[in-house]
């Protein structure tokens, strides 16, 4: 794959990250670009359905089927993560535009070639996995979602319309429930498309930014380690320099815009596993669709703890490339230029939730663990 056809690829990943950031902003036709009343309006309808979800739960406590309270409980949860993540897309659009701007420009800078040759080959294998990653999670998610829903409203005792009622001609028992049905149905396919579309980009980052990083760590030891391409390539060093700092200053960019996101993130997951959790010890009779559920849970959490890892771990393997090279055998000068960029590579860069919680495979495990605790502490207290 040549650069003109992997700029070409990345377009059109851009593309539909672009209309899709517009379609839930509203913003077709928006020459301004100002902020306007109706990009509130995804979040206006998410905080519409939040409210009867919350009647639901309250109705349902009562229930001698827990299960149905439980489900309910685990929807007002989903509501919260999709709140968070269309407020994100809403105020945070120019930067998420800035970055995938930014990633074009990676694609399409002119380097030496050896940085290209490089450069292509992980592009190739990132474009192959991107691609795969976003339909193989889409499939997952909305397949595993709307089963659960056919198997939930199929469930002995549980009321009808699925997730609540809304009042709208209840004195007509058909339209009542005709119209129910596909108001809530609308509401919950724009459910799983918002959840789809906010963790397509964390995958959709992070392979990227770690095809970057790999490639810096990559090109620093090819060009420590061999003398030829050091008397060959008399500005590799200067390209790594200035492609390592772009990427950081784009991490920087990303932590802010996943700051709170991720922080939510890890609050409803933490909380959802903890009631699914309490769900499967509080059932009268095995129920496939609960373990379903935390599988579904569980593994969103996991793809944005990847996602931290896979950041954290790649830059500093930059620094790591750099000292097991034969930087030894350099110039003082050149060994005064690799210092630098490995006191730079020596901070880790990922996403912190609120700025205070690393995002990463130990706090996938704390998550879990609290849940659990959590769970057992509420079974025992309402038993």
């Amino acid at each position: 794959m040549d650069q003109a056809e992997a700029v070409e690829k990345y377009r059109k990943l851009q593309i539909y990250f672009v209309e899709s950031l517009k379609f839930f902003n509203l913003d077709y036709f928006n020459v301004s670009k100002r902020f306007r009343p109706r990009n509130l309006f995804f979040i206006i309808v998410m905080v519409i359905s939040y409210y009867f979800n919350i009647d639901n739960v309250i109705k349902t406590y009562n229930d001698t089927i827990k299960m149905v309270w439980t489900y309910n409980l685990c929807w007002f949860i989903v509501h919260f993560m999709v709140l968070a993540k269309t407020y994100t897309f809403v105020f945070n659009k120019r930067q998420y535009l800035a970055l995938l701007e930014e990633i074009g420009e990676l694609y399409a800078t002119k380097y030496s070639n050896l940085v290209l040759m490089i450069q292509q080959k992980n592009l190739k294998k990132t474009y192959r996995l991107t691609i795969i990653g976003l339909v193989a999670y889409a499939t997952s998610l909305f397949g595993g979602e709307f089963v659960a829903l056919s198997y939930y409203i199929n469930l002995p005792g549980v009321l009808f319309p699925a997730l609540y009622h809304l009042p709208l001609y209840p004195d007509r028992p058909l339209v009542h429930y005709t119209l129910n049905m596909i108001i809530q149905f609308i509401i919950y396919f724009l459910v799983i498309s918002i959840l789809t579309f906010g963790d397509h980009f964390v995958i959709f980052f992070g392979l990227h930014f770690r095809c970057e990083l790999r490639t810096i760590s990559e090109l620093t030891q090819i060009y420590l380690d061999d003398s030829i391409v050091v008397a060959n390539e008399k500005y590799l060093l200067r390209e790594i320099y200035k492609k390592h700092l772009k990427v950081l200053k784009m991490l920087e960019t990303l932590d802010d815009i996943y700051r709170i996101f991720s922080f939510n993130q890890i609050l409803s997951s933490f909380i959802c596993c903890c009631f699914l959790f309490y769900g499967t010890l509080v059932q009268d009779h095995f129920e496939g669709t609960f373990y379903f559920f935390i599988v579904l849970t569980v593994g969103e959490l996991f793809v944005y703890c990847l996602f931290g890892e896979t950041l954290v771990a790649n830059t500093e393997q930059i620094g790591t490339s750099i000292y097991l090279t034969k930087w030894y055998e350099m110039s003082v000068e050149e060994q005064q230029n690799l210092l630098f960029i490995m006191r730079i590579a020596q901070k880790p860069r990922g996403i912190k939730a609120a700025g205070l919680v690393d995002i990463n495979f130990s706090t996938f495990v704390e998550v879990l663990k609290g849940s659990a605790s959590y769970c057992v502490i509420l079974y025992s207290l309402t038993t």
